[in-house]
């Protein structure tokens, strides 16, 4: 299959229903890889022809849509606390190979990384950049979005859109084991998890997550789990029981 490359809206130019000239930092990438015109490659969901190559944009022509692989048939929205070090980048990596659609970054009481706003873009872009080469190199044909970092209080709106969410607490006494069994009766194909940050949910945190009415605590077990742990257990067990 032609070698994929994921290129954001504002750096397609539409030329004619046939061609579109791409500029950006994968313009870059292709040229290192030492693409040639009439090579086939794969922007975003659809094949192109190369048809011209310039220092700092290519023209390329619509050969077909790409076909469809790597998309999960359950739409899962992991929101997470930030981490510290390089944690989160793993548990991003990881959870896109996994299968989970959108990612949310929070910041909560606990919360041990602290950034201003220009540290968060800077971490915005990074994290978007890890979820791209992730869906590159375990051959997804979707996009899987790293939302901007927003506060608890944002974060507990956000989860709203979903038909079902799943705050894994380590103080919860609900069965996972139950609540997939509700989750799969009703046929729900949005999903949410909730994992916190290094030093867990304030009480205060916690209370206000349970009266949400959409949103289920539960334990992931009697051992206390890492935060990228607890995040990567709970999406692979979901994704699994989703696809069978």
């Amino acid at each position: 299959m032609a070698r994929r490359f994921i290129v954001e809206k504002n750096n397609i130019k539409n030329i004619d229903a046939n061609t579109i000239i791409i500029d950006g930092s994968e313009v870059k990438h292709i040229q290192v890889l030492r693409h040639n015109v009439g090579d086939e490659i794969t922007i975003n969901d659809k094949i192109y022809t190369i048809s011209k190559i310039e220092r700092d944009d290519i023209e390329l022509k619509y050969v077909k849509d790409a076909p469809i692989i790597g998309i999960p048939k359950c739409n899962v929205t992991l929101y997470i606390a930030l981490l510290k070090n390089d944690k989160l980048d793993f548990v991003i990596q990881k959870a896109v190979e996994i299968g989970v659609k959108k990612i949310v970054p929070f910041i909560s009481n606990n919360t041990i990384v602290k950034l201003d706003d220009k540290g968060k873009k800077k971490r915005e872009e990074k994290l978007q950049k890890i979820a791209d080469e992730a869906c590159k190199q375990c051959g997804r044909m979707d996009i899987v979005k790293v939302e901007n970092i927003v506060n608890f209080n944002n974060m507990c709106n956000l989860v709203s859109n979903n038909q079902c969410t799943l705050f894994a607490y380590e103080l919860a006494t609900n069965s996972l084991k139950n609540q997939i069994k509700n989750i799969k009766e009703k046929s729900y194909k949005n999903i949410g998890i909730i994992i916190g940050p290094e030093g867990g949910f304030t009480t205060k945190e916690a209370d206000v997550l349970n009266n949400i009415d959409n949103v289920n605590c539960i334990s992931l077990g009697s051992r206390i789990l890492r935060a990228e742990t607890a995040a990567l257990n709970l999406l692979s067990i979901i994704l699994y029981e989703m696809e069978e």
